[in-house]
């Protein structure tokens, strides 16, 4: 308690001090430009984006036109479903009805496997989704300006706090150093880890022939590539090849691929005034979604190298 109190009281005092004025003058600088800039863009009709590629970029560029964009992206793709609709009568009140419906119906289902002794206790009352807590998650696309006087757009999913977000995090942190472990020799963690692959691939292995052709493949569509059903069973059989039993640290692989359903089944999202579903693939925020995808490559790269 005294420690707390001490916390506390130096926390008060600090924001009890007035500011130095040079600071103070930088601070309203900084107010007044932000809102001259919003003013600027609501005036002219414009919209200021970072760009995909993380290079600290931004987009400048028509509002109206980007939203085309998105319009035409969303009703091209296979991989979103709309499940609610505002502008067809559903207000808030439906959607929170809705999402609290799918928040059961995922509790039943872990209920259901705790009952079959699937899961312990334990994780079953941490994984348990509290719908007090639960955010509905947003999607957001980013400009890929990557490609001459082309823009494509990126779609983006907040998925923290979502409803499977718990389950996500715990498949992840069950899969990942498993997956990692197995895939170390066809993936790279970043660009150190590139270079000494590269270095022992030529100089230790020696496989660098004149022949040989370095060559990189950009997939758009990377995290929404295939259907949920498949992508289970392909993490199925993937640890069906490489666990000794039929269980990953006391857990089944049935029991894995049932959370996964879970997981990918009630990844709902929404846009303006409609709220979507997930047909295909995972969202791209998620770590569990590199690892699923992980999985998936390297079950595609050993067909094409047979």
């Amino acid at each position: 308690m005294e420690i707390e109190q001490k916390i506390s009281d130096q926390f008060t005092d600090s924001f009890s001090v007035p500011i130095p004025s040079n600071l103070q003058q930088r601070a309203l600088y900084e107010k007044h430009l932000l809102q001259s800039i919003r003013y600027s863009l609501n005036e002219n009709n414009l919209i200021l984006r970072r760009t995909a590629d993380n290079m600290n970029t931004f987009y400048l560029g028509n509002l109206q036109e980007f939203e085309t964009k998105v319009y035409d992206y969303l009703s091209k793709s296979d991989a979103y479903k709309v499940l609610l609709n505002k502008d067809k009568g559903y207000g808030s009140q439906q959607w929170q009805t809705e999402l609290k419906q799918m928040v059961e119906s995922m509790n039943l289902l872990l209920e259901s496997l705790k009952n079959h002794k699937a899961v312990n206790i334990d994780l079953f009352n941490r994984l348990l989704v509290d719908a007090s807590k639960v955010k509905l998650p947003y999607l957001y696309f980013l400009p890929d300006v990557s490609k001459d006087n082309e823009i494509s757009l990126l779609p983006y999913i907040t998925s923290k706090h979502s409803a499977a977000w718990r389950i996500g995090k715990y498949l992840n942190e069950l899969l990942r150093p498993f997956v990692d472990k197995n895939l170390s020799t066809t993936i790279f963690r970043d660009e150190p880890d590139f270079m000494r692959k590269l270095n022992d691939y030529v100089y230790v292995e020696r496989h660098l022939r004149a022949t040989t052709l370095f060559c990189s493949i950009k997939i758009t569509n990377y995290y929404t590539l295939d259907i949920h059903k498949n992508m289970i069973d392909t993490v199925g059989y993937f640890l069906e090849d490489n666990l000794v039993t039929n269980k990953l640290e006391q857990v089944t692989i049935q029991t894995i691929k049932n959370l996964l359903h879970i997981f990918l089944c009630n990844n709902v999202f929404y846009y303006r005034d409609k709220i979507y579903t997930l047909m295909k693939g995972s969202p791209n925020t998620t770590p569990l979604s590199d690892t699923l995808f992980n999985i998936l490559l390297f079950t595609w790269q050993k067909k094409i190298l047979k």
